[in-house]
């Protein structure tokens, strides 16, 4: 039995797909349809219309999420360097003081 992966490979690949195929099916639909030549067209240019609004009202979601994953990551990068950067200038002072207190003699050698 072959396994298949189910996920998508791109973010709003599910959706690109269920246009598409709604696309495809409105499509063949129209053209087996039993209508006249100026309805057919009719018909075709709407259903071309619709589907240019529905993949820009996708594209507008794919980049919005994109836009607000990217700010999270970004805000999550920058609280991670705050906190490097000052759990770095702590090892820091701690390295220091400790070679301070033991050139000083604070601390008896061993």
């Amino acid at each position: 039995m072959q396994d298949f992966d189910t996920r998508s490979s791109a973010p709003g690949g599910f959706m690109a797909g269920l246009i598409f195929g709604a696309a495809v099916g409105a499509a063949l639909g129209i053209v087996f349809a039993p209508r006249a030549g100026a309805d057919t067209r009719r018909q075709l240019a709407e259903s071309g219309k619709n589907l240019r609004e529905g993949a820009m009202k996708t594209y507008d979601q794919a980049r919005e999420g994109a836009n607000a994953a990217f700010s999270k990551a970004r805000d999550a990068y920058d609280r991670g360097r705050e906190a490097f950067d000052r759990t770095r200038k702590d090892v820091e002072n701690t390295i220091g003081d400790t070679a301070d207190a033991l050139s000083s003699g604070a601390y008896p050698r061993g």
